[in-house]
């Protein structure tokens, strides 16, 4: 069967207060294209469906006209919620949007409550195993249906992710093509800089030896670089990326969608990574002032979206208004003062820290004394206990 793996679409995506959903919507509709043309079999989205857990009105056309559009043309897709996207909200839609042959799961689950279904697709089947963005909050309820104990499963998230994907890939077989949608980081992945860096930390990053090995394809979403997963078998499993440059940090970074043939018993093929074509480039430009006027034209003609930066002697007062009431393609203005020293505060290093740590630092600095041990007690049940919308919904 032939499969297009695609994520990461953040529809309702704002930069520096400009709505980008229609330059989704333009990527969609190529995408929904590119699936009727290479007569694809099955389109897997990854995650990060919307870029809040509240997507406008206009995000969610956009994202249902696509799946209206393939479905239409005879086409299911497979969909898993990111950290972006609310579970409960795309749980709520799910048979309905069976209508459209889209299959939606959001909470995660285990392979008893749907974690794992079979899709028939033509004289193949499909057995998906469907793991959705887990928090640490999340892994806790998760390891009481599979009877673990809680706290162990918050201290050690790689261990409860492991024994997560282990239930849901135990009934991989030969006799199908078994496919696999996850939502986090793996050891290794190169962040383009517009992720949301605290899901990228060490604490959700998964080494890749926790990958079922008889899985035909594993289709990844979160980081929005395309790249393989290292130490991983490069055609078994890959990150699609974003659809289009979501921040400056993803300047030059060419978007893709990737399609793959598997077969059941056989090693999956990688077909074609092919490049999109919608949506606004981003680039950042830095400039002296004197050599801004020779770049005037540069900056006007310009069809995509720039962040300037811009070196002065003193300041201007109300030059960024008039630069950007003057080009609108410019959404960023910074300027830096030759007399400014550019001290960066030591701040939290999310990469390396957990919450409960960066709260006992903060304390630290604030009251010049240790965290004390009934403070740290309950910020751990209530970082426990609260869910990020869905406080009373089971997993």
């Amino acid at each position: 069967m032939k499969i297009l793996h695609t994520a990461d679409w953040h529809a309702g995506r704002q930069l520096h207060g400009v709505d980008r959903t229609s330059e989704i919507r333009e990527v969609l509709q190529e995408i929904a294209e590119l699936a009727k043309q290479h007569k694809v079999d099955l389109i897997l989205v990854a995650g990060d469906i919307y870029d809040t857990k509240n997507p406008g009105a206009d995000a969610e056309a956009a994202v249902y006209d696509f799946f209206r559009d393939v479905g239409s043309a005879g086409i299911p897709s497979v969909v898993i919620a990111g950290n972006h996207d609310s579970p409960s909200r795309l749980d709520a839609v799910s048979h309905l949007l069976q209508l459209a042959n889209v299959y939606v799961i959001g909470h995660p689950k285990v392979s008893s409550q749907g974690g794992v279904f079979d899709l028939p697709i033509g004289n193949e089947l499909a057995r998906i195993a469907a793991l959705p963005f887990v928090s640490e909050r999340r892994i806790v309820k998760v390891g009481e249906l599979l009877d673990a104990d809680p706290g162990q499963w918050l201290e050690k998230y790689q261990q409860g992710m492991r024994k997560l994907i282990q239930n849901l890939s135990a009934s991989f077989s030969s006799e199908v093509v078994n496919l696999m949608l996850m939502h986090t980081t793996m050891h290794g992945a190169t962040l383009s800089q517009s992720e949301y860096v605290f899901h990228c930390t060490e604490t959700y990053a998964l080494n890749a030896d926790i990958l079922p090995g008889k899985a035909n394809y594993i289709a990844m979403g979160h980081i929005h670089k395309t790249q393989a997963i290292q130490g991983f078998a490069e055609n078994a499993g890959r990150y699609s990326g974003s659809v289009l440059q979501l921040d400056f940090g993803e300047q030059g970074d060419d978007k893709f969608v990737y399609l793959v043939e598997a077969r059941a018993g056989k090693p999956t093929e990688l077909i074609d990574a092919i490049k999109l074509k919608g949506g606004k480039q981003l680039k950042r430009l830095s400039l002296e002032l004197d050599a801004m006027d020779r770049k005037l034209e540069d900056i006007r003609s310009f069809e995509g979206w720039l962040k300037l930066k811009l070196k002065l002697e003193q300041p201007r007062p109300g030059l960024k208004d008039r630069i950007k009431a003057e080009f609108p393609n410019v959404l960023s203005v910074e300027i830096e003062l030759p007399e400014q020293d550019l001290v960066e505060e030591t701040g939290v290093d999310l990469q390396k820290m957990s919450l409960l740590d960066a709260y006992s630092q903060y304390y630290l600095e604030q009251r010049g004394k240790e965290l004390p041990k009934d403070i740290k007690e309950a910020f751990n049940q209530l970082y426990v206990g609260q869910e990020d919308t869905e406080a009373d919904v089971a997993v």
